[in-house]
C-alpha cells in the first residue's frame, strides 16, 4: 500500500514538472501589435513570468535590433527615441530555445511607429479683393496614423498684433474661401496637416489681395479694346440671327396651316355655326333677312 502511494505521488509530481518545462521551452503564442510615436520610449514585454529572470533573447525578423535597444534585468526589451525605422517584429524567446524544432517563441510583438504627416502638395492660393480662394490635393492617409483634419492660418503681414483667422477643415474637403479680407493688404497664409501625433510641417504663402477699382478704373477696363473693336463682325452676327429667327417664323406658320388637325377645327366651328342658325329661322322667319 505505502510503496503504490509513493508510485502515484511520483506519477503525479512527473506530471507537473513536465507540464512546467514544456510551459517553461515551448512558451505561449503571443503575438500583439504596438504603435508608439516617433520619439517616445518604449518597452516590449516578453509576457511569460515564469522566465522573468532566465536568460532572455530578443531578435528581429530579417534585421538587426536598434542600437538604442536595451534588455532588461527582467527580460524586457527597452527602447528610447522611437524612430521609423524601427518598425518590425520583434521576438522575445529564451536563449536556450533555439534549437527546438517547432518552438513557438514566448512573444513577437509587431512594432510600427506613427509619425508626423508631411507637408501638404499642390497647394495654390488666389487673391481676389476682400477673400482668399485656398486649394490642395488630396491627403493620402497611410499606415496607422491617418490625417485627422487640415488647418489654416491667415495674418494681415504688416499687422503686429497676434490676431489669426483660424480655420479647420475635413480631409475629404480639397478647397477653402476666406473671407471678410481687407482689399490690397500683404497676408501670410499657413497651412499642415494633423494627426494623433501632432502637426505636421507647415506650408507657408504670402500673397496680397487685389485693389478696389474705382469708377474711372472700371470704365476704363470695360473699354478697353472697344478702339480695336470691328463693328461689321458685329453687324453680321446680327443679321445671321435675325435670318434664323425669320426663317423658324415662316417654318411655325406654315406648319400651324398645314397642320390637319387645325383644319378639323375650323370645319367643325363652321358646323356649330350652322346648327346655331337653323333654330333662329325657324323662330323667326325674318331672321334670314336681318
Amino acid at each position: 500500500m505505502t510503496f503504490y502511494k509513493l508510485n502515484s505521488f511520483v506519477l503525479f509530481y512527473f506530471c507537473i514538472t513536465s507540464q512546467l518545462t514544456i510551459q517553461h521551452i515551448n512558451g505561449a503564442k503571443n503575438y500583439i501589435k504596438v504603435f508608439p510615436k516617433v520619439g517616445e520610449n518604449i518597452t516590449l514585454n516578453c509576457g511569460n513570468i515564469i522566465s522573468k529572470h532566465a536568460d532572455i533573447l530578443w531578435k528581429m525578423n530579417h534585421k538587426e535590433l536598434p542600437g538604442r535597444a536595451k534588455v532588461l534585468k527582467n527580460g524586457d526589451l527597452f527602447i528610447s527615441t522611437v524612430d521609423i525605422s524601427d518598425s518590425g517584429i520583434y521576438i522575445c524567446d529564451l536563449g536556450t530555445a533555439n534549437n527546438y524544432v517547432g518552438h513557438a517563441p514566448l512573444a513577437e510583438i509587431e512594432l510600427k511607429a506613427i509619425s508626423l504627416p508631411g507637408p501638404l502638395l499642390g497647394v495654390k492660393v488666389i487673391p481676389y479683393t476682400v477673400l482668399l480662394f485656398i486649394r490642395w490635393e488630396a491627403v493620402k492617409n497611410e499606415g496607422e496614423s491617418p490625417v485627422a483634419n487640415v488647418t489654416i492660418r491667415v495674418k494681415e503681414i504688416n499687422n503686429s498684433s497676434d490676431n489669426w483667422l483660424i480655420f479647420q477643415t475635413d480631409i475629404t474637403s480639397l478647397q477653402k474661401e476666406i473671407y471678410h479680407l481687407q482689399p490690397n493688404t500683404l497676408y501670410t497664409v499657413e497651412m499642415w496637416a494633423s494627426n494623433i501625433v501632432g502637426n505636421g510641417e507647415k506650408k507657408v504663402i504670402n500673397t496680397q489681395t487685389l485693389s478696389e477699382m474705382s469708377e474711372d478704373e472700371l470704365e476704363k477696363h470695360l473699354l478697353e479694346g472697344i478702339d480695336k473693336f470691328d463693328t461689321r463682325a458685329w453687324m453680321f452676327a446680327v443679321v445671321v440671327i435675325m435670318s434664323t429667327f425669320s426663317i423658324f417664323g415662316i417654318a411655325l406658320c406654315y406648319l400651324l396651316i398645314k397642320d390637319p388637325r387645325i383644319q378639323k377645327r375650323l370645319e367643325d366651328g363652321e358646323d356649330v355655326e350652322r346648327i346655331e342658325l337653323i333654330p333662329n329661322i325657324t323662330l323667326n322667319p325674318g331672321y334670314c333677312e336681318t
